[in-house]
């Protein structure tokens, strides 16, 4: 076999005229066999040379070396006296695309290896395969693909997406059939995606969440449709509930310890003052932009921060301090702390350290004893873990509300009892979320949907009251064309 045909294959119209064979790279040179070439315009033959020039290309590496083309490429007179194109260069369309710099073969395996990796994993799997490129080449390839258009997509799954989080947002369209995105509409607005579907009447079912716009812009751009709100959705919405209900009670908790603490304060104490943090200035200007009658989406768009940390500040009337995961690792040794503090009361800080070491705790002794007094914890006669609600983290505690309860650890099955021992409040909230989760999940059914709505109405915690409130305006605008997915 020769070089043209282990190169390329048996009818490949170029030929191998030799090889170069450096210390980190092959060129190859070759040139067309073809005796003729076609005018992309007219599309006549020519045989008739013009004149040569030299094109280069990349092309898959060989034995770990980078393989650079030569091609001594030709231009050509074109025969037709009306065509306007009257030199024309030859096309190699079985091979590379006019103008481009890298071969077919090359550019399909680097389109795929950046759908699968992403832009930075790409360029260092890329680096390592001796593909030399750079991550913004690699995401430009994707950028300049055209997105599968299926003309036929009868169900159809409508979402929006951050073209730049927390200030511009779109449109993505799937084709919920194959899972494949069709369409990434560049705004969020009624009138873009009702005139998309006025486009294409063929779609049956339209999934999406319950955005005012989007619901309108089905209605009148396809009001054949059924218009279904898929699960994730409402239990996305029902955790962002959760969490607001989470903050109320923490803060509760925390009003109810200042004032059991200052009850047994016999001296006054100085306060100390500390100048207001950039996050507590924009709590506080939200706050103000609230009582001034301004609505989510105006202040969000004014301060710039996502409409969801705008609604949870709507109902603070403090900014929570925030609770960080320790790099010393200390809250994987809780339970152990609390274990040997059972087995050995009397056991001190520096032995429990000693301990703690051997099990992979990375602190030292000092950060240690900071780590439980944040904690509130102390080694002695006072009690290891806290029973009040100090060591809430609502974005991660409202998880355990929404986990299957045979999945729940016996740590956090704990914590949940306590929480819920704790607060009426949340011991009702969970008892909603369980039963609309298992509606959800489970019977993947409508049904009992409304008795669920009416009892949630009923209930005495106004956030749940809210949500089931607006899935009922919500259910009564679509009644004729709702199901769930």
């Amino acid at each position: 076999m020769n070089a043209s045909k282990a190169i390329f294959n048996n009818a490949s119209q170029f030929k191998v005229v030799s090889i170069e064979n450096l210390s980190d790279s092959f060129i190859i040179y070759i040139s067309s066999k073809n005796k003729m070439s076609i005018c992309p315009n007219c599309e006549e033959d020519s045989s008739k040379v013009h004149s040569y020039y030299t094109r280069k290309f990349a092309d898959l590496p060989a034995f770990g070396k980078l393989s650079r083309i030569v091609l001594r490429a030709r231009k050509f007179y074109c025969r037709t006296l009306e065509c306007p194109l009257k030199v024309f260069m030859e096309r190699y369309s079985d091979h590379s695309k006019p103008y481009q710099r890298r071969t077919d073969r090359l550019h399909e395996k680097l389109l795929n290896i950046t759908i699968e990796s992403g832009g930075k994993s790409a360029e260092r799997i890329c680096n390592q395969l001796s593909i030399p490129t750079s991550d913004t080449t690699l995401l430009k390839i994707i950028e300049k693909q055209k997105l599968p258009y299926n003309k036929g997509v009868i169900t159809l799954g409508v979402d929006d997406w951050a073209i730049k989080k927390r200030e511009r947002y779109g449109s993505i369209l799937v084709d919920l059939t194959t899972n494949r995105p069709i369409a990434l509409l560049s705004d969020r607005e009624e009138n873009t995606l009702t005139e998309w579907l006025k486009q294409r009447n063929h779609v049956k079912i339209i999934s999406r969440d319950r955005y005012g716009d989007y619901q309108r812009a089905s209605t009148k751009g396809a009001p054949d449709a059924i218009q279904v709100t898929d699960r994730w959705h409402l239990l996305k919405n029902l955790g962002e509930v959760m969490r607001k209900i989470l903050d109320r009670e923490h803060l509760a908790s925390k009003k109810f310890r200042e004032a059991k603490r200052a009850t047994k304060v016999t001296e006054p104490q100085s306060l100390k003052t500390t100048a207001p943090t950039a996050q507590q200035k924009k709590f506080k200007d939200v706050r103000l932009l609230l009582e001034q009658g301004n609505s989510i989406n105006e202040i969000s768009k004014r301060i710039k921060m996502s409409r969801v940390t705008v609604r949870k500040y709507k109902y603070l009337e403090e900014l929570l301090k925030k609770k960080y995961i320790s790099p010393t690792g200390l809250e994987n040794h809780l339970q152990y702390i609390k274990k040997r503090k059972a087995e050995l009361p009397e056991i001190q800080l520096k032995a429990l350290h000693q301990e703690l070491l051997e099990c992979g705790y990375r602190g030292a002794y000092s950060t240690l004893s900071d780590g439980l007094a944040r904690y509130e914890m102390a080694i002695g006669n006072k009690k290891v873990l806290p029973t009040d609600l100090s060591f809430w983290r609502p974005s991660i505690t409202s998880k355990l509300f929404f986990k299957e309860e045979k999945k729940l650890t016996k740590n956090e099955t704990d914590i949940l009892n306590d929480l819920c021992d704790s607060s009426a409040t949340l011991k009702k909230s969970l008892s909603f979320i369980r039963e609309f989760r298992h509606m959800m999940l489970k019977d993947r059914s409508s049904e009992g949907l409304d008795s669920w709505i009416s009892k949630a109405i009923m209930s005495s915690i106004n956030e749940l009251s809210g949500f089931a409130n607006g899935l009922k305006q919500y259910l009564k605008s679509i009644k004729n064309s709702f199901d769930l997915a």
